[in-house]
């Protein structure tokens, strides 16, 4: 583009020198020649922009984070004059597309268009603007190169994806499953329960459990039922969509990866979260996290959501001193963070800190989560 650039203003200075030298009809009509063809070749490139046209599909409306979804777009012109030079770029900030090249020029002859099928995959939670973002449109002389934002955008509402943990070693300390809490000196009632890996077989019910089709076990006088609660921040620290979408997301990947992994295993769990007022999500068994996952899925994240607000709730509330361990997914551990964690361990309960950060915390025990982590390598 450089060099036609400087052809024409060459021949630019050659037609002002064959005027001011020579004169003649020639040489003024290769002046305006000269003259006009830039114009006329930046007014094609504006034209071309505004008559050819962007068609793109997705296959869902909402997408799961890192799962890929099929994308369509095609390009096309239904002028009777052909298109030079069209390039597109696409959103890349949030989301990736495979198998296309950006850098690809494509010329249009008339009535005609290019179709290309992609992945996309979206890398964060919420909703945000996918697909072709801007188009580049060069003229046939190729001196002008001009880009405008695609008018035809499209949106996708991402929801955050289930990470299923592995017996994570950052919680092996916490010991809550039903066989740490069953004491061994009681007898047995009449109450029953299903059967977890682990329990003793001698207090399986072979008449229940062959009535229900699947293992139960009597329950013990003084057996407790393990409970696990985690407090999830729910403060947006920033307003740009760079800095609060990666952290939303793993904040809420984390959530929900542990609540699973309890759930799954049989101890019921309750989340302490804050959204225009206090929010409990209790769950006593895998069927009730179906409701939680939408409810997750559709949480808002506000500035006005302080920690603050979370923690004078979370202080106020008995259940949360009653459980077998306390789970933190914070974006930082505040001053009233380290309190409430005092007091629950002078109350015995079991504590484990998740922090969602890009930065170095200089806190001993704590799990440091980075935005673009993987969950299930990072709590091996």
């Amino acid at each position: 583009m450089k060099r036609n650039r400087l052809i024409v203003l060459g021949l630019f200075i050659l037609s002002l020198v064959a005027i001011s030298f020579y004169g003649g009809p020639v040489s003024y009509g290769f002046f305006f020649f000269i003259l006009i063809t830039p114009a006329v070749s930046a007014l094609y490139s504006i034209i071309v922009f505004y008559r050819f046209r962007i068609y793109q599909k997705i296959e869902t409306k909402v997408a799961v984070v890192d799962t890929p979804v099929a994308f369509y777009y095609s390009l096309q012109n239904e002028e009777r004059f052909g298109f030079a030079g069209v390039r597109t770029g696409f959103y890349t900030d949030f989301s990736s597309l495979s198998g296309i090249d950006s850098d690809t020029e494509y010329e249009l002859f008339p009535h005609t268009g290019i179709e290309r099928e992609s992945q996309l995959i979206c890398k964060y939670r919420g909703e945000y603007y996918v697909g072709i973002e801007y188009v580049i449109v060069q003229d046939y002389l190729r001196l002008f190169r001009f880009t405008f934002k695609n008018r035809e955008r499209i949106t996708v509402r991402v929801i955050p994806k289930l990470v299923i943990l592995k017996d994570p070693a950052a919680l092996d300390e916490l010991s809550v499953s039903p066989r740490d809490i069953v004491n061994k000196t009681t007898e047995p009632d009449v109450l029953v329960r299903d059967y977890f890996p682990g329990d003793d077989i001698r207090s399986i019910s072979w008449k229940l459990t062959a009535a229900t089709g699947k293992p139960m076990v009597r329950k013990r006088i003084g057996e407790n039922t393990p409970s696990v609660s985690i407090i999830m921040d729910p403060h947006r620290q920033s307003r740009l969509p760079e800095e609060f979408l990666p952290l939303e997301n793993k904040l809420l990947e984390t959530t929900l990866a542990l609540a699973w992994y309890y759930l799954s295993r049989g101890v019921s769990v309750s989340v302490y979260t804050y959204d225009d007022g206090p929010k409990c999500f209790a769950m006593e068994n895998t069927d009730a996290f179906e409701a939680f996952y939408q409810a997750m899925s559709a949480f808002t994240f506000r500035e006005e959501n302080s920690t603050e607000k979370l923690l004078a709730y979370t202080s106020r509330v008995p259940e949360i001193f009653r459980s077998s361990a306390v789970l933190f997914v914070m974006h930082t551990m505040e001053d009233k963070c380290i309190r409430l964690s005092e007091e629950l361990m002078n109350n015995s309960v079991s504590l484990a800190a998740f922090l969602i950060t890009e930065e170095k915390v200089d806190m001993p025990g704590a799990v440091v989560i980075g935005y673009d982590d993987d969950l299930s390598e990072k709590l091996i």
